[in-house]
Parts: C-alpha cells; sequence; structure tokens
C-alpha cells in the first residue's frame, strides 16, 4: 500500500509539472481559431466564363459563401506563352552568331502598361526607364518556370473586392536569384500581401534562400507553409522565416486526378487538416481541367459546405495570424524533469522486469541521474531529442507488459493512465515553436513503431512467457502456424511504418470508416488501437484464461504493444491540439475495448468451435 501511494503522489507531481508547462501550448491553442478559405485566381476566371458570369460577380458570390482569400502568382515564361497575362514572350534567333534569345513585351492595350513595364525592367535588373521590349540573352526555355511579371489581372481583383492576397513569387533565373524577393516587396507596395509561398521545384537562388527569408521579416509578411510540400529549399525557408509561418493545406489537380480524389474526400481532408493539425490556411481547388460536368455553382456550394462544416466545429472564417510572432514558448525546466523523470523510471521497470533487481541505492542514483538528465535536456539540444526517442518507446513498453501482467489481473486502466501521463510529459517539454510548427521533427516516432516489439519480444522469451526459451525457440523446426503468424506480422509493421505519414494511401473502405467515426465522435480514434492493440489485449486475456493457443498468443502480445505504441505516438504530433489527443485516446480506449468483445465473442462461439469440428488445434 505504500509504495502504491508514493507511486500515485510520483505521477501527481509529474502530472502536475507537465499540464503548468503546457499552458502556454494550451492557450495558444485557444486563441489561434481563425481559418480562412483560398482559391485560385486563374481557375476562378476560366470557371466563371465557362458557367458565363463576370469574375467580379463570380467571386463575390464565393465571399458570400465564406471564401477570404485569393491566391495570385507570378506569371512564368510558360504562362505568357499559352496566352495568360497581360505581355507576350518571343524567341528570336541570330543566325550568324548562332546564338538564341528573347523578347518580352507588355501588351499595348494593356491599362497597366507603364506599371507592368517597370515591374518587368525591376525583375530582370534593367537600368532603362522606357516602355519599349526587354530583350533577355538567354533562350526562352530557360524562362519557362521563370517568373516574368505578377498577374496584375488577379492583383486587381483582390484589391478591388476587398481579398487578402496570397501570392506566389516564381523563381528566377540563373544569377536573377534575388529579384524573386525584389519582386515581391514591390508587389507589396501596391498590392498588400497578407501571405506568400516560392513557387517551382526549387525555392528561388537555392541553395541560399536567406534572402527571400529576410525580405518576409522586413515586410513582415508571413509564409504559408504547404503541408507535404516535396519544394527543394523549402525545409531552409521555412526554419529562416520564422516565427512567421502560417501553415496552408492543398491537393493539386496532379494528386487529385492520380489519386481519385472526390470532392467529398477533398473537403474531409482540408477539414481534417484544419481539426487535427492545426492548419489555419484552406485552398479549395476547382475540379482538375475544369471538366466541362463541374460547374461554377457546384465550386460555390463546396465553398459553402466547406465554411459551414468548419464554423460547426467551432473555426472562425476570418484572416489568420502567425501564432508564434508575438508569442514563442521556449523549453520549460519543469516540464524537462518530467519528461526525465518518466524515462528514468519507464528504463527502471524494464531492467526490474528482465531480472535486474535494484539495491539500496538505486534510489538515490536515480534522483541523481534524473537531476543530471534534466539539465542536460533543458540546455542540449541533442541529449532532449535522444531523451525524446527513447522515452517514447519506453512508455509504450511499460504500459503494454503492465496490461498484459498476468499477475495483475492486466490492469488496462493504470496502463492507461501511465501512458497518458507519460504522453503529456512527452508533449509538455516539446511543446515549443521548433516542434509545433513542425520545423525539427521528432527522433520517436518511427522509433516507437519498432523498439517496442523487439522489447517486449525479448522480455517474453526471457520470462518464459511464452512457452519456450528463445534458445528451444531457435532449436527446434518452425511450426507452420508460426511461420504464417511471423509473415503476417512483419507484413503488418511494415505497413504500419509505411502509412505512417499523414498522407499514406488508405483503402476506400477505411477512408469511409474514419469519416464516420469522426462525424459521430468528433475525435477519431486511431486504428491501430480500435481494430489492432485493445482487441489484441480483450483476446489475449481470455485466450491465457483459457489456456487456448499457447505457442500463438505471443502475436496478440505484440498487437498490444503496437496499440499502446500508437497512443504515445499521438502525443508526438505536437502540431494537433491537445484536447482533441486526449478525447482521441479516451475515444480509442472504449471503442477498442468494444471491438474487443465482439473478437472474443466470435473466436469463442464461431472459431473454436469450428477448429475442434476440423482436428484439435486447441492445446
Amino acid at each position: 500500500m505504500k509504495r502504491k501511494f508514493l507511486y500515485a503522489v510520483f505521477f501527481l507531481i509529474i502530472l502536475a509539472c507537465s499540464v503548468f508547462a503546457l499552458m502556454p501550448r494550451l492557450r495558444l491553442e485557444h486563441a489561434n481559431n481563425n481559418v480562412a478559405i483560398l482559391t485560385d485566381y486563374r481557375e476562378i476566371l476560366i470557371l466563371a466564363k465557362n458557367s458565363g458570369l463576370e469574375v467580379d460577380e463570380a467571386l463575390k458570390i464565393l465571399i458570400d459563401n465564406g471564401l477570404t482569400g485569393l491566391m495570385v502568382s507570378e506569371l512564368t515564361g510558360d504562362n505568357l506563352d499559352h496566352g495568360i497575362g497581360q505581355a507576350e514572350i518571343k524567341k528570336i534567333r541570330d543566325a550568324e552568331r548562332e546564338t538564341e534569345g528573347t523578347v518580352i513585351s507588355i501588351l499595348p492595350e494593356s491599362p497597366y502598361k507603364n506599371l507592368l513595364n517597370k515591374w518587368l525592367r525591376i525583375r530582370f535588373a534593367i537600368s532603362e526607364d522606357n516602355i519599349a521590349p526587354v530583350f533577355l540573352t538567354m533562350p526562352s526555355n530557360m524562362l519557362k518556370t521563370s517568373g516574368i511579371i505578377p498577374d496584375i489581372d488577379g492583383l486587381e481583383t483582390a484589391k478591388r473586392l476587398g481579398l487578402k492576397i496570397y501570392y506566389r513569387p516564381a523563381p528566377s533565373p540563373g544569377h536573377l536569384s534575388e529579384r524573386a524577393s525584389i519582386m515581391l516587396e514591390e508587389v507589396n507596395k501596391l498590392y498588400p500581401v497578407s501571405v506568400f509561398t516560392p513557387s517551382g521545384e526549387f525555392v528561388s537562388g537555392y541553395p541560399d534562400v536567406s534572402r527571400m527569408a529576410k525580405k518576409a521579416h522586413e515586410l513582415k509578411i508571413p509564409l504559408a507553409v504547404v503541408e507535404f510540400s516535396r519544394q527543394v529549399g523549402e525545409p531552409q525557408l521555412n526554419a529562416l522565416a520564422s516565427p512567421l509561418l502560417i501553415p496552408l493545406h492543398s491537393v493539386t489537380n496532379e494528386e487529385m486526378t492520380s489519386r481519385k480524389i472526390s470532392r467529398t474526400a477533398l473537403r474531409d481532408r482540408l477539414i481534417r487538416a484544419a481539426v487535427e493539425r492545426s492548419v489555419r490556411l484552406l485552398l479549395l481547388r476547382t475540379a482538375p481541367a475544369n471538366t466541362s460536368d463541374f460547374l461554377f455553382k457546384d465550386f460555390a456550394q463546396e465553398v459553402k459546405l466547406l465554411a459551414d462544416e468548419l464554423k460547426s466545429h467551432g473555426f472562425n472564417l476570418a484572416w489568420p495570424a502567425p501564432v508564434f510572432a508575438d508569442k514563442n514558448p521556449g523549453k520549460n525546466i519543469f516540464a524537462a524533469w518530467a519528461l526525465c523523470a518518466v524515462f528514468i523510471f519507464a528504463l527502471s521497470k524494464y531492467l526490474i522486469r528482465m531480472g535486474i533487481n535494484p539495491d539500496k541505492k538505486f534510489f538515490v542514483i536515480a534522483v541523481i541521474l534524473n537531476l543530471i538528465l534534466t539539465f542536460a535536456a533543458f540546455k542540449i539540444n541533442s541529449v532532449s531529442r535522444l531523451v525524446g526517442a527513447f522515452t517514447a518507446p519506453l512508455i509504450a513498453v511499460e504500459a503494454s507488459l503492465l496490461a498484459m501482467d498476468e499477475n495483475k489481473n492486466r490492469k488496462i486502466i493504470p496502463a492507461f493512465l501511465f501512458i497518458i501521463i507519460g504522453g503529456l510529459a512527452l508533449a509538455s517539454f516539446f511543446s515549443v515553436t521548433a516542434y509545433m510548427l513542425r520545423l525539427n521533427t521528432f527522433s520517436g516516432v518511427k522509433f516507437t513503431l519498432i523498439l517496442p516489439p523487439v522489447l517486449v519480444l525479448l522480455h517474453d522469451l526471457k520470462k518464459r512467457i511464452h512457452p519456450e526459451s528463445l534458445i528451444e525457440f531457435l532449436s527446434r523446426p518452425p511450426l507452420w502456424g508460426e511461420i504464417a503468424l511471423f509473415g503476417v506480422l512483419l507484413a503488418g509493421i511494415a505497413l504500419i511504418i509505411f502509412r505512417s505519414g499523414n498522407v499514406a494511401f488508405i483503402p476506400g473502405f477505411e477512408a469511409k470508416i474514419r469519416v464516420t467515426l469522426e462525424k459521430l465522435l468528433i475525435a477519431r480514434p486511431r486504428t491501430r488501437e480500435v481494430f489492432i492493440g485493445y482487441p489484441s489485449l480483450i483476446l489475449l486475456n481470455f485466450l491465457a484464461a483459457k489456456n487456448y493457443f499457447a505457442h500463438y498468443r505471443e502475436i496478440f502480445r505484440i498487437g498490444v504493444v503496437l496499440g499502446f505504441s500508437s497512443v504515445i505516438n499521438s502525443f508526438c504530433h505536437f502540431h494537433t491540439p491537445m484536447f482533441l489527443i486526449l478525447l482521441r485516446e479516451f475515444n480509442g480506449l472504449w471503442t477498442g475495448l468494444i471491438v474487443g468483445l465482439i473478437a472474443v465473442a466470435a473466436v469463442k462461439f464461431i472459431l473454436i468451435p469450428a477448429l475442434k469440428l476440423i482436428r484439435p488445434l486447441i492445446s
């Protein structure tokens, strides 16, 4: 009883330190409630014309339905070559010198020809000030993806209708890399830019992206961080532009086509980004290639449905601000102590379970080690990353072994409370700007999928929870059932690791289950917990009580570990609102237990009788 009381006091102190350290994050999450819906000006221009509407008329309808901002891009050579914008590009060739050049001229009928000519000369560092065509001594194919002039039609439309401007500077050719940042400043003088993201495969100027980041800070223009972007140089730009960052989610037309994403799935994906990952800019595109059966009224209805669903989740349809621009939460010494205390406790428990019994000096050594690790983790980033990377899997291991402990009647609730407190300790320490904005990657996520099954398997073999020791297991021929189960286990772990990202492939039926659970429970429990972890725990309890399948029960123990690993990984998503994480784990517990009871009923009343009829496999 005394030991239980000391454990309770110990974990209450850890919980108090964690909650105290989490308060800045909770306040930021509460204040960060504005979400903006954006769309692409050029896509709306085409869609409006196809529906017989003027672009202003169409955009006013979208504004009434919830549209907040307009994406306007810098036009490239390829755009001009296809007749987009108020300039034209021509290839010229000098036969005598065998050289090729390019002439760019502003259309004479353009009402903005003076401004565009000025911008054109600024873009290519030409000192002369006139309206003559610009001659460039570079072939036109070098300008296909390079920025030429801003899309002034889109800028004027956004300014006229009071829409926020999301500007996309294009790359600059070679030696003119600084021109992209200069043009951002020039555009901002007349058309205030609310947020920007460089376009193209490479950030302009890469590998030196500092000019663009410096300009963002000078002009105080936030950078839109596009989720899952593969743009070269984007991580470096995000780091330099921090904390002027606002997360944005977008699905490209190519992805919609290749992955056959439906319009409903697209809307669900945007909602999920806002609710689960704190994304505050949602770029809603029209149908790919503006297919003939997709009309403006369909898109207007989609904007309204998206806006209504965002409101139903408690969001305000308003322009968001960079979360950490004014408040920059740093490391907390109390959180460092809580994290290191959980690490030492979980490590000690595993060593004890493996037969390493502590002596009288153990407690004193643990306290001293905790203090040393606390200050090291607080001061040294590499130490904090290392401690976090090992703490997460050790928490999952201890929670799993506690839940499966046959001498304690499988303490599911204490195991669940332990992993929640451990998860809060992890979250409290790593709830800092770099991790919440995903500038730094937490080292423990993938590690937690691999290490816990290995540690639990070693424990089970040493403690003879599996009927055989490791030597006995390796010295005999394998059973066909073991080979099959081992193959299933390897395939399952590989699939889990492969699918551990936010954009991993999932089959259609699972996507429908996810959406249904989200609508019913608000916070959808994770698949590994509901359909693997907790059901494995209930089945394991049943099989052990009945002494069924002794040689095959290890597969269920590994399933339990995978489930608890998923729980701790939820706390490692530092951009997810804390309330949502806690609600998700509570929902995962009770729904998983229900699924487990159903599985037990199926095994007891269907599988076991069927196997008895075939052959006496139960032993």
